[in-house]
């Protein structure tokens, strides 16, 4: 039994064969007048001539005119043939039809039962010119206002419920409210009012766009969505856009739609998909007006993200800088969860020990006062806060001998501040002891209540959620941007220190 099933499997394997035209049904072995022949190979440099979709002569690859004649929609394989019915006797040779296997001509190309094309190129040029003449139609008919005849009824159609029911009445048989109802028709019959409207035209209720910032009433609303304070600072930011980048086309959206876009993506962590539900796009275009606003309002913001004088810091130092009045900056790196890479090297360069995952590193340099001064550009998780600050050249704004660095105990930069003659200021570290000295504890304290300040910066920018949230990958390249407009953000709201955390000289 297992002999003949394989005889039998061999044997229709054998006959497997089959037209690879649409529509064509011709088979191996059915019909023995029936002849097979592979496509020509790609390296062919047979030219032939066939007539194109335009009704044109055209002198192309004998394969690519076997391909276009048969309407092959998909790759053309060596294990593909075509029969001889899509052939005539001229296209083979003449030596070729008494062997078993005619032989086609060089310049042979499948002329019968080729399949049909759905619509050819004069139905379609029919449909589109009948498409056009009824937008033209249209578009005509709608600049034609007519009027609708508005008092033309009896008396009995507007005081009885049918002219059937009851029989016309006099005027003086009306009461007072039907009275008053007739004058008022009578005296808008006498106006001439016309009723004017587009015939053609019908309105749905997608036609008609109402931008979803409309509804954004108060500066509390505007805050929560955005992180913008009040609606000042957004016409601020908006007469900025418009002066240095201006629009050149219409846009859907205006100006100030587009830049609540990018704060609602930056304060909320929103997708795409719910902007572009929001703001009536497509989510493509939606991150595409993200990416190029973002960097908009970065190159305007930057501006505000800047580093003071030393005569500034000394005039704006805060009594918990009363011991350390030499600092000029405090130095603190965070981390922004992001998403997993598919390349190898990059989920090994953001790869962070410290939070267990895909983060990206940013360093940011607070002054005394509170303000955000110093903004590198971002790093993968795996960089270490020495590499960082090595690399963002921050030490060569320092004054050598004069500046002080106030750090925390991850910034391992001594050999670094020593050579450039900067004076580091850190907590102590315990090592080997059991306990802190006296002295040692009171400085740590000090210095704590120094640093807990740029806590708060950083408090203040993970307010904006698209910090918190895993990063999209797509984000990775605008995420400098997106930290400058967030940053420069928080240095335009209220100061972190009140006016009584000063001194005054």
């Amino acid at each position: 039994m297992a002999s003949t099933s394989g005889v039998k499997s061999r044997k229709a394997s054998k006959f497997n064969t089959n037209c690879s035209v649409y529509g064509c049904h011709s088979k191996k072995g059915h019909d023995k007048s029936i002849h097979f022949h592979a496509f020509p190979p790609k390296d062919s440099n047979i030219k032939v001539k066939i007539v194109n979709a335009l009704d044109q002569e055209e002198k192309i690859g004998k394969r690519l005119a076997w391909e276009r004649v048969l309407l092959m929609g998909k790759p053309v394989t060596k294990y593909m043939r075509v029969c001889s019915k899509h052939f005539k006797k001229e296209d083979y040779c003449a030596k070729g039809l008494t062997q078993k296997q005619p032989k086609l001509s060089h310049f042979a190309v499948p002329s019968l039962n080729l399949p049909k094309r759905r619509y050819t190129k004069q139905q379609v040029d029919t449909h589109r010119k009948m498409r056009f003449q009824k937008r033209h139609e249209l578009k005509r008919d709608a600049k034609e206002p007519y009027t609708v005849a508005v008092a033309e009824t009896r008396f009995c159609e507007i005081v009885g419920d049918s002219a059937d029911s009851q029989e016309p009445r006099s005027y003086e048989q009306l009461t007072t409210d039907e009275k008053v109802a007739v004058q008022a028709l009578y005296s808008l019959y006498n106006s001439e009012v016309s009723l004017q409207y587009d015939k053609a035209v019908q309105v749905s209720s997608d036609d008609i766009f109402v931008s979803f910032t409309n509804s954004i009433k108060e500066n509390t609303h505007l805050n929560s969505l955005t992180g913008i304070p009040t609606f000042e600072q957004l016409d601020g930011l908006v007469s900025l856009v418009c002066e240095f980048y201006p629009d050149k086309k219409v846009h859907k959206l205006t100006i100030k739609d587009r830049i609540i876009l990018v704060f609602m993506k930056l304060k909320m962590a929103l997708k795409f998909n719910v902007l572009s539900f929001l703001f009536k796009l497509s989510p493509t275009y939606t991150k595409m007006i993200f990416s190029e606003y973002v960097g908009y309002l970065s190159s305007i913001l930057k501006e505000h993200i800047y580093w003071p004088s030393y005569e500034e810091c000394q005039q704006n130092m805060p009594i918990y800088f009363n011991n350390f009045r030499s600092v000029r900056v405090i130095l603190d790196c965070f981390e922004i969860p992001l998403e997993k890479p598919k390349c190898l090297c990059c989920r090994i360069r953001t790869y962070s020990h410290y939070k267990g995952r895909q983060t990206i590193k940013i360093m940011t340099g607070v002054s005394p006062a509170g303000i955000i001064t110093f903004l590198p550009k971002a790093y993968g998780g795996r960089s270490s806060d020495k590499v960082i600050f090595e690399q963002s050249k921050l030490i060569s704004k320092l004054q050598p001998k004069r500046d002080y660095v106030m750090v925390d105990k991850g910034f391992l930069i001594d050999d670094i501040c020593s050579k450039n003659f900067v004076k580091i200021i850190r907590p102590y570290f315990l090592r080997s002891k059991k306990q802190f000295s006296e002295a040692e504890s009171r400085m740590n304290v000090s210095i704590s209540k120094a640093r807990v300040h740029i806590e708060r910066v950083n408090q203040r920018i993970k307010v904006f959620d698209v910090l918190n949230t895993p990063l999209p990958i797509t984000l990775v390249p605008d995420i400098d941007n997106i930290m400058i407009v967030i940053c420069a953000m928080v240095n335009l709201e209220n100061p972190v220190l009140g006016m009584d955390k000063f001194s005054i000289s």
